[in-house]
């Protein structure tokens, strides 16, 4: 397995290639959260978009966490991340879930007020505090990992780039085909 899908370097690189991703989609969302009346049809359409590539960031983060914890030799190896990362991980992953899916039954219900609209503006809060330690924290990381799938040389020590790039590309295909799906349920959501 190690072969094809490039082990321990090889999850690192997809979940620093997602992160990237997410990165972008993300500050458009902030863009949209700033000017919410003129963009609330943006804002939901992105964060549909977004759902299928936070699933891969949290299969793939979720796939070192189990690996590490079954005494996957190598994932052993290569160790756990910093403690303080280790305790703010399931915070974030709560606050991730409470954001998607409060955001989701709004979309569903067609509510613009009421308390399940405050639990995901508290879930988003609670979520921009963890993500930006998150994110600081683990910058350095994903630039140095994302240089060895970005290097002819790279590709060719972590084997497994091209299924790397088309499991973030189908994320990003499924995000948009979700987010058209539902963009008569958006619309409904204009002002």
């Amino acid at each position: 397995m190690r072969d094809r899908l490039g082990g321990v370097e090889g999850n690192e690189i997809l979940t620093s290639a997602v992160a990237v991703v997410l990165t972008a989609l993300l500050l458009a969302v902030g863009v949209t959260v700033v000017r919410m009346r003129g963009l609330v049809g943006v804002h939901l359409f992105l964060g549909l978009a977004l759902i299928p590539p936070v699933a891969l960031k949290l299969a793939s983060t979720g796939y070192r966490f189990a690996r590490y914890y079954t005494h996957g030799p190598a994932y052993r190896a290569k160790g756990p991340p910093p403690a303080p990362l280790r305790m703010l991980a399931p915070v974030l992953v709560l606050a991730t879930l409470g954001v998607f899916v409060t955001g989701v039954v709004l979309l569903a219900d067609g509510h613009k007020a009421g308390a399940m609209l405050e639990l995901h503006k508290i879930s988003f809060i609670v979520w921009g505090v963890v993500f930006g330690v998150h994110f600081l924290a683990h910058l350095p990381r994903v630039v140095r990992s994302l240089r060895r799938d970005w290097t002819p040389g790279g590709r060719r020590e972590v084997p497994g780039a091209g299924l790397r790039a088309t499991l973030v590309a189908l994320s990003l295909g499924a995000g948009a085909g979700l987010a058209l799906a539902l963009a008569h349920t958006v619309d409904a959501w204009r002002p």
